[in-house]
């Protein structure tokens, strides 16, 4: 098997593009931030015909959020202890609590494969594309962040410790929790993992414990149960709730951008946001000293990012072409005169290049004959005031273009997006086309790699030789079906042919499939 390197990848995937007769269909490409996706995205430009490459990439935005939120908590992970390491008294408390955390991380890492061979589908967080903000700070300053972030380290420390303990004693802490919640008049619910490879597994651990605060503080409390040394103070408690509630944000976003994918023209807004609120709770100084630094850690991620979609323009081209927005965004979130003018003048130029010279579509123009048709056959004499030119649409001036007449109205509010461009392509009949085109990037990759993902239940420690064209048919099969396109005839047809003969059958009982077995047909 072939390593992960661009050049692999992009000879892989120009393969299948071409098995599937779309390579010439290619518009973007959504891929983390991956360096080995730096180099297809180059390669492939020298390939394919019309992609110009890094100019219409698309950057999965789900990953982005994760590495925003990894530059946050990264610094609030406690760093193995160096043997001539001179440390402080807080210091030397927090090496203590955080006893033996490294080994009880790799247990939780074996409870969550455990999970992962009985069907249950456990995330993990990509780091490819990670910057770690903290080595271009001088020294001075990494000592004096080291200092104001030794109480959030504090917080989850005690909070990982109480979460694994209480799992992990089934004879002890786990009965005495369980009584806790029953007497609390609680939901039966387990404190969540918490471990460094997936971030929201902070979130969700700090939510659950500020959630069922008192029952953590009732069983630290108890003195018989030994969880002493691992009760919060008031103040801990409350920087525990303002890391939740600066997590909250890309909480959110990680999970508005993995439902059905959001079209491209969302991700300059979220970012916007994100960034206004970043920028925000970073100087507000309700908050913790070390919540904010580590907030001003996220921002400069984040910048990072927001940065490289200037030298993609799909971003832009979306985002104009969603009648939410048009230029009026652009203006209203106060972007500089000259950007706003790069903006148009990017659609216009994609327009004028790729869109404007395109013939009507024929089954357009059959629709409308067929429309008129109605009208005549149900009247044997047309009414005059039907076709009375005063009383009909103006006809669009042919000295602008779509694009102008279309930049020309003001913005509104739609509730889908695609229904409304189908909704004036009467109008549009070409730029249409090109909003739905660009609207329809995704703008994640988080549907592709969750079909992949759950490739461990096909290829399990003790199903793990099915060849490469079996493992694809399978995985294919299940998506397509939660897509509808398997047809009930198909699956008869199938379950009604015959076994395939033992003298046809290769090595691990496979069967060579015919050229041409995986041929798309929606028709």
């Amino acid at each position: 098997m072939k390593s992960h390197s661009g050049i692999n990848l992009v000879e892989a995937f120009v393969q299948i593009m071409e098995e599937f007769g779309i390579s010439e269909k290619l518009l973007s490409i959504t891929c983390d931030n991956a360096s080995s996706n730096d180099s297809m995205i180059n390669e492939l430009s020298k390939l394919i015909d019309g992609f110009p490459g890094e100019v219409n990439r698309t950057r999965c935005f789900v990953h982005i959020v994760n590495l925003i939120a990894k530059s946050l908590l990264k610094q609030f992970n406690v760093p193995k202890k160096k043997a001539d390491e001179m440390l402080s008294s807080a210091e030397k408390e927090l090496w203590e609590l955080a006893e033996d955390l490294d080994l009880e991380e790799r247990q939780t890492r074996v409870d969550e494969l455990l999970q992962v061979d009985a069907g249950t589908d456990v995330e993990v967080d990509d780091e490819e594309g990670f910057v770690d903000e903290r080595e271009m700070m001088s020294t001075d300053e990494r000592e004096d962040l080291e200092k104001s972030i030794l109480p959030v380290k504090f917080v989850l420390t005690k909070l990982r410790k109480i979460s694994y303990k209480i799992i992990h004693s089934t004879t002890i802490l786990l009965p005495a929790w369980k009584a806790t919640l029953t007497d609390l008049k609680l939901p039966i619910r387990m404190i969540p993992h918490n471990v460094a490879t997936h971030w929201n597994s902070t979130y969700d651990m700090l939510m659950f414990a500020l959630q069922y605060k008192k029952a953590v503080r009732t069983i630290v409390g108890d003195t018989h149960l030994g969880l002493e040394k691992y009760e919060l103070t008031a103040h801990e408690w409350q920087i525990a709730e303002q890391l939740r509630d600066v997590l909250h944000i890309l909480k959110d976003a990680t999970l508005f951008f993995s439902r059905a994918t959001p079209n491209l023209a969302t991700v300059i807004p979220t970012m916007d946001h994100i960034d206004h609120r970043l920028a925000t709770d970073s100087l507000d100084p309700k908050f913790n000293a070390a919540i904010r630094a580590s907030l001003t850690m996220a921002k400069k991620t984040l910048n990072h990012y927001y940065d490289l979609t200037d030298s993609s323009e799909v971003y832009r081209i979306a985002m104009v072409l969603h009648p939410c927005h048009k230029l009026e965004y652009f203006k209203n979130a106060n972007w500089e005169t000259d950007w706003i003018n790069t903006a148009c003048d990017l659609v216009q130029d994609e327009y004028k290049r790729s869109y404007a010279s395109l013939e009507v579509p024929a089954d357009d123009k059959e629709l409308a004959i067929q429309e008129v048709e109605v009208v005549s056959s149900s009247t044997q004499v047309p009414n005059i005031f039907d076709v009375l030119p005063a009383l009909s649409a103006p006809q669009p001036n042919p000295e602008r273009n779509e694009l102008d007449r279309y930049l020309s109205t003001d913005t509104e509010h739609v509730e889908n997006v695609f229904t409304w461009w189908l909704d004036w392509r009467d109008q549009f009949p070409r730029l249409s086309r090109m909003a739905i085109d660009y609207l329809t990037i995704p703008a994640t990759s988080v549907a592709v790699e969750r079909v992949f993902s759950r490739g461990h239940l096909l290829l399990s420690h003790i199903r793990n030789r099915l060849s490469a064209q079996t493992t694809r048919a399978l995985l294919c099969l299940g998506d397509w079906s939660l897509l509808g396109l398997i047809k009930d005839t198909d699956v008869l047809k199938v379950a009604n042919m015959a076994d395939v003969p033992q003298e046809e059958e290769v090595a691990d009982g496979e069967y060579e499939m015919v050229d041409g077995w995986d041929n798309i047909n929606l028709a």
